[in-house]
């Protein structure tokens, strides 16, 4: 065999190997990607027809206590003193047959820096917002979801909240077993 034969096999064998090479970094660098959540979460629980029930289970095993509320279908509670991310305070609506419609997480978060992990984490959990910005994990940016929910934050300011809305909750009471048959409808 020529030496000009014996260079074309070597190269050839050279791309071969650095394209397997290039290959599997490319598989392995989309294996340690976040997975995109479809869904949004609160608290580690999936927000979409969440029973507030299930709900203050959960926040009962993070030890977090609730505030006297006078309001009907209106749940408060302390995040203590530093909160998660410097938001302290939860306030968590809910419909009738006690199906969450709405949750609030606020504080005053003077940290330019959480408010950015706050936003970078959202975006790490839920890609790209659907509407709105985010520059450097600063904006106010809505992210919207399949089952009608969706998760809005707004930390341009030290006044951080960052809200979560069920649009078509469950409207069946776990007492009666009744369902409201025209919530149901729409939400088709």
């Amino acid at each position: 065999m020529s030496q000009g034969k014996k260079g074309l096999i070597v190269a050839i064998g050279l791309v071969s190997a650095m394209s397997l090479s290039v290959s599997a970094f490319a598989t392995e660098q989309a294996s340690r990607k976040p997975q995109i959540a479809s869904q949004a979460e609160l608290f580690g629980l999936p927000f979409n027809d969440l029973n507030i029930e299930t709900l203050e289970k959960q926040l009962s095993k993070m030890q977090v206590r609730r505030y006297p509320s006078y309001q009907e279908c209106v749940a408060k509670y302390s995040l203590g003193d530093s909160g998660i991310l410097g938001l302290t305070v939860a306030t968590i609506y809910y419909n009738r047959f006690d199906f969450v419609t709405k949750t609030v997480l606020f504080g005053v978060v003077e940290s330019k820096e959480k408010r950015q992990y706050l936003g970078d984490l959202l975006q790490r959990k839920y890609g790209l917002p659907d509407e709105g910005y985010l520059n450097q994990g600063i904006g106010k940016p809505t992210w919207e979801f399949d089952d009608g929910t969706s998760i809005r934050l707004h930390n341009t300011t030290y006044n951080v909240s960052v809200v979560y809305t069920d649009e078509e909750p469950l409207c069946e009471s776990s007492d009666s077993g009744r369902i409201d048959v025209e919530a149901l409808r729409k939400k088709r």
